[in-house]
């Protein structure tokens, strides 16, 4: 099969939609978001605005989570039913890469878990024990390539984070002193799945406009 970007790839699909006008001017919305904070490679052309020359591949699960719960609700202000129209389309796009061969079966799953969203409740806050020790959970994340734009980080900061919001992708957190929340931090799936609200973490991050990059991250245990 011919390698096409993922801004091909979503072309493709909305000529399949023939005409739907909502799923198509959904899936318009997801593609500005992809633009604009998923941090893939792109191309800015004079006229024409900026195509996503990433490979179809770079499109993550996580993209999915952030988009929903994030994006449209923190930043575009989307009711609910509008968040829940996208979930929908997002799902038949899900269904689309999967019966063009875009996708693997393990693919679609993951990314479906992330589009019906957690149905667990929101993170409980845990106890955090006196005289932490540091736990280096890696020196970097494997994602943070997706989500890096070269010398568009207005601001990086560091230091110890008490964790206030835990989303699937998403990370919302104070560091001691501060009165003001840092977030949405975007990060990988593995690294909100293994965070609840109350958390001690290490981090350092990139303000990227409305948003910040996760960059390096270690954990406080108990």
């Amino acid at each position: 099969m011919e390698l096409k970007t993922l801004d091909a790839i979503l072309s493709e699909y909305q000529q399949a939609l023939a005409g739907e006008s909502a799923p198509e001017e959904a899936i318009s919305r997801f593609r500005e978001f992809l633009v604009e904070h998923a941090g893939l490679a792109r191309l800015d052309i004079p006229g024409r605005g900026p195509r996503i020359v990433a490979p179809a591949e770079s499109l993550r699960c996580f993209h999915f989570s952030q988009y929903l719960e994030w994006y449209l609700p923190e930043k575009r202000g989307a009711a609910e039913g509008e968040v829940e129209a996208a979930r929908a389309s997002l799902g038949r796009l899900n269904a689309w890469l999967l019966e063009s061969g875009r996708i693997d079966r393990d693919t679609f799953e993951e990314n479906r878990e992330s589009i019906r969203g957690g149905g667990e409740g929101p993170p409980v806050f845990q106890e955090i024990a006196p005289g932490e020790e540091v736990e280096p959970r890696a020196p970097s994340v494997a994602e943070e390539r997706d989500f890096y734009v070269p010398g568009e980080y207005g601001a990086v900061i560091s230091g110890e984070f008490l964790l206030t919001r835990v989303q699937e992708g998403i990370l919302y957190g104070k560091r001691e002193g501060d009165v003001r929340e840092i977030g949405p931090i975007l990060v990988d799936r593995a690294v909100s799945s293994g965070s609840r609200v109350g958390d001690r973490i290490h981090l350092s991050a990139g303000q990227a406009g409305d948003h910040w990059n996760l960059l390096t991250i270690g954990r406080l245990r108990e």
